[in-house]
Order: C-alpha cells, then structure tokens, then sequence
C-alpha cells in the first residue's frame, strides 16, 4: 500500500499493536482477527505473521482520517468496518458530499475541523451504541461514550488474560495530555467539548483500566487511573479558561439617547445600527462605517434616510469575520465609499478563504488604503489612534478617537462585557487566537489607552474599566497555561496550533515561547515583537473624503494587500434583496457570539 510497515507489539495474549497513520490494535480469535481503527491499512501485511488469515471486522474509535484513510473508495470488503452510533454524517460519503454542497451557499466560510476524510468510507455500520457491548471470539468489547474528538467517540473496554484494557482513541495519551487538543473545541467560545471529553475521562475512571492503548503515542501501562485522574484536572482547567474572563466585573452598558429602527444613537456623531455596524458622522455630512455587514445594511439605508443628508464616504472593518465586513463591496459600489484597512485584516480578507479559519467572508474585501500597523491616520475632523489588537482572532485592530469629547474605540469582538459570552468573542486554534501575542498585549493597550467607551460588535457599548482588564491580562496567562497543560510535546506551536496555521509562523505570527515551564501568570510576557511583513505597502494618510467617485487608479497600498483591480462600476443601491439576504442567511453568528 506504499506505506512502511513497523512491528506488531505484542499487548496481552493475543492481542497487538502496530503503529500506522494511528495505532491500529488487533484481536486474535483462532485464525480471524478484529482491528481497532485501520490508519493506512498496510498494517494488514504483518497478519500472517501473527497467524491470522482475515480480518473479520474494525471498529472505527471516532471518524478521523488518521484512523480511517485506507477505507476510502473501497465499497466492497471482505470484512465488515462499524463505527459508534451518530458517526454516520461524519463519515457516510453521501452525507459529506450534502453538507460540503450546502457550505457552498453559506456566505461565509464554515466552521469545522480539518481531520474528517472527506471522500467518506462507503459501507461504514454505525451502530456501535454507548453502554453496550460485542463478542470476538473469547472477547467481550464493551464500548464506552468517550468524546472529545469528536461528539461521538467511543472507547473499548477489553478483558485479555487478567488485564484489562482500554483502547481509549484520542480520548487519552501519555502524560495525561490529548493528541491535537484543538479537536476538543467543538465551537469557537465554548468549552463544551472539554467538558464532554472530562465527562468521558470521568467514565473510564470508574473501571478498573490496567492499560491505557491510545490511538498516537506510548502504551500507557503504569498507572493508568493516575494519568487519566490527572487528565481530568486538565481538561477542567481548560473548561474553565473557556469561562468568564473577568468575573465578578460588572457590565457598565451604556444607554443610548436614543432607539428607533434597529438604530442606537449614543453620541451626537455616533449610531450604532443592526447588529455590528457603527456610523460615524462628520461636520461635513460624510459618514464613517465601522463594520458593515450585509445582514445590516438595511438597518444602515433607514438611518440615512432619517439623517437625510449624510453620505458614507469610508469604511473601517475591526476584524476578519464576515459579519463584521461583507457589505463593505455593496458601500463602495453605492457610495464610492473607500475602504481603509489594517494590515493585518486586508491580508486575511482580501483572498479568497482558504484553510480551516472560520467567518472569513467569501467574497474578498479589497482595501483601497492601507491603515498603519501601529500609529495614526485622519478622516475629516476625526484623529485616529490605530493598532494592531488581536484577542478572538489574530486579525484584528482597534481604532480610538474623539466623539463629542469622548474617547470611543471601536474594537470588535475581543472584548465584551462579562454578561455576553464570558466577556469575549472567545478563542480557538481556527482563529489562530493568542495569548502573550495576542489578548495580553491587547488588554495592556486599553490600560494605556485608557478610552471612555468601548464600541464594541453585537451592541455592545460600555464603559472602559481597568479592573476589567487587569482581570483579562491575569485570565490570558492562565488560559495559555491551561492549553499547554494538553499538549504532548509541551509546545503550543507543534499541538495546538501548527496544524492549521503552519504558514503563520514564516514572518506573520511568532513562535511564543511557551515550552517547558510558563511564567506564573501576573509576570510580564515574554513572547516576541511581530516581525514586519514580507510586502510592505506604502502607508499614506487617508485624504478627507469629498464625495467624489472612486478613482480608477486606487491607492497603491491596495496593490500590496492583492493584485486585483476593484470594480469601479456602481450600482443603484447598497441595500440587497430581503430574498438574497434569506439565501445568504443574514448574520450566522450574532447568536453564538462569532465575528
């Protein structure tokens, strides 16, 4: 089958290990066999040797490629491959093909996790249920509900000789830490699957387990109730940093002058409308849109006509997520509104989406001028601090200034208040969310800022704290912790987040130094300053907007972000269809907290 084949490793009488793309475990019954997971399947070429002349069944632990890849495209067998009840949407091709076809008419990327085999395995029987069990011969498998990496995974609980063993999957590895750890977050906030994966750990430790058979790793034959009590501690501490990252801090919302049409007026200059966007307006009739999302735009069009004179003429986007910036082509068509982007946001949306990043619109927002990384731009009366501010992703920014002397910042979906989401957009390996590189910095920026009012995504207007975000800065340390804690080789790079950022670490995102033993968490960071970007755009402040039609010839720092000509021809109007906003879903996420 084109792969190398290692050595079966004899567990128990009759019962072997042989390391593949996942360790496969087989049973001996006379002269059949029964696997544990199949890997690549050239594990299949050591049989003869251990006396088997075929393989009767597998039984899938969970729905990953590593434990499933060479069933794929093999209709027809000369044995039978079960996987735990539930597993079918994950695995049966028919049912991936729907779900791919239906993330096609999504707006937005989706959110999922890059390990599924997507070709499916045909012919898979899932029905091995939780809290029963099955016969091999002289074998009794019971199966046990242990998810994690996935909702569905199941262990099996095995009597050989006078040891009992547990083939556990990803539910366990040696030194009570999971394989790929980013499997257990289901969502991109909650801690759902670390809690279902803790309750997992919880049911295996009521059995008497002599060996732990993972499906990566060592065999972990030495105290087993003690690596999988220790994992339990772990998976909590994970929960946990899933939580509130402030708790006990009050919320501080700040009550509008004034409510009408899904609008908020809050300052003289300032309406928050829809869900996430925000209208800035200028002495001189011009508006300023900080994210604007197709969802809102309808809300955007009433308020406009309700000021009756004023005309957006820029655009600020605060992060990557779709909600958050996919009207931003209907404003520049409608308005000849410019779009002024971060950096670190124009690389990221001015591409199509590709990789497991989830929210990223799907179709590029170009930047006519690129902002500044970390320093100050203008438009009209408006002076802008600007900085890079990453929490719930790694691309987003933060933008401050003076409204009716208030210092308001615009910030998107880092930070909430304590009673939205735990008091944050959340984090996730897909979001390529930082602690020492990411919240901490972004916490201490506020406390050097030090702004009057947080405009935040989802409604959320609220007074600045420093409490809350002292608070912040001590739950970053002991988040990062808590991941760490579940990574086999003690780096957050190799376990948490290489698998789906691995072109971040060549000159966009640093390596934290998170090895070995991390800093108790009120210490300073560490980790490194952002190397500068590989394309550098020439960063010009932005001219004050006069209404006048887009220019042919865009900026040059819209070149740098991707060499493509916007369009330049406009349409009647901004606002889209209430048929195509159905078909679009409008906003996916404002319920879930993602943006």
């Amino acid at each position: 089958m084109g792969e190398s084949v290692s050595k079966p490793v004899k567990v128990a009488r009759d019962v072997w290990m042989i390391p593949d793309r996942c360790n496969v475990y087989v049973l001996k019954a006379g002269k059949s066999g029964l696997a544990i997971d199949f890997g690549s399947g050239a594990w299949m070429q050591c049989l003869p040797a251990l006396g088997i002349e075929r393989i009767e069944q597998v039984l899938l632990t969970h729905h990953h490629a590593d434990q499933c890849a060479g069933l794929a495209g093999a209709a027809e067998r000369e044995f039978m491959v079960r996987s735990p009840a539930g597993e079918k949407p994950n695995i049966d091709p028919a049912d991936l093909a729907r779900r791919i076809q239906e993330w096609k008419k999504l707006t937005c990327a989706p959110y999922f996790h890059n390990a599924a085999l997507w070709q499916g395995v045909p012919g898979v029987v899932c029905d091995l249920h939780p809290d029963s069990e099955l016969w091999f011969g002289p074998f009794c498998l019971r199966i046990v509900h242990t998810p994690g990496h996935g909702t569905h995974a199941c262990s099996y609980v095995v009597e050989a000789g006078d040891r009992q063993l547990c083939f556990c999957g990803d539910a366990a590895h040696e030194g009570a830490t999971i394989w790929e750890p980013y499997h257990l977050e289901w969502d991109h906030w909650t801690g759902e699957g670390a809690l279902a994966a803790w309750q997992g750990i919880k049911r295996l430790l009521g059995i008497g387990i002599d060996r732990l058979l993972p499906s990566h790793g060592p065999l972990v034959e030495s105290a087993p109730n003690k690596t999988l009590r220790a994992l339990a501690d772990k998976l909590l501490n994970f929960y946990h940093a899933k939580g509130c990252i402030a708790p006990g801090e009050k919320d501080h919302f700040i009550a509008p002058m004034q409510s009408f049409g899904g609008t908020r007026h809050y300052l003289d200059a300032l309406y928050q409308f829809g869900v996430n966007g925000y209208l800035l307006v200028s002495k001189t009739k011009e508006g300023l849109v900080v994210d604007p999302s197709l969802a809102d735009l309808s809300f955007l069009d009433n308020l406009l006509k309700r000021l009756g004179n004023v005309r957006p003429t820029a655009i600020l986007i605060t992060h990557c997520h779709a909600d958050h910036c996919d009207g931003a082509a209907n404003l520049q068509a409608a308005y000849q509104a410019r779009t002024y982007l971060h950096p670190k946001i124009a690389e990221k949306i001015g591409r199509p989406p590709s990789g497991p990043t989830p929210y990223l619109p799907v179709k590029p927002v170009q930047a006519d001028v690129l902002l500044p990384e970390n320093g100050t731009w203008t438009w009209n009366e408006y002076a802008f601090r600007v900085a890079h501010w990453p929490g719930q992703t790694w691309w987003h920014a933060a933008y401050m200034t003076t409204v009716d002397r208030q210092k308001v910042l615009f910030g998107g979906d880092s930070f909430q208040p304590v009673s939205r989401w735990n008091g944050t957009g959340g984090f996730c390996a897909n979001n390529n969310s930082r602690f020492r590189e990411g919240f901490i910095p972004s916490a201490r920026l506020m406390l050097a800022w030090q702004p009057d009012i947080l405009a935040n995504g989802h409604r959320c207007v609220f007074r600045f704290t420093e409490s809350r975000f002292r608070q912040i800065i001590d739950w970053a340390y002991f988040a990062e912790r808590a991941v760490l804690a579940l990574c086999p080789s003690g780096d957050l790079e190799t376990d948490y987040y290489k698998p789906y950022h691995p072109h971040e670490r060549n000159g966009v995102v640093p390596k934290p130094e998170t090895a070995g033993r991390l800093p108790e968490h009120r210490a300073e960071p560490t980790g490194r300053k952002t190397p500068a970007p590989t394309n550098k755009a020439t960063l010009a402040s932005a001219p004050k907007a006069k209404g006048k039609p887009r220019p042919k010839k865009i900026a040059k720092a819209t070149k740098a972000v991707e060499r493509v000509k916007p369009k330049v021809k406009p349409v009647a109007r901004h606002v889209v269809s209430k048929k195509k906003q159905k078909k679009g879903g409008g906003n996916r996420e404002q319920h879930a907290g993602a943006s």
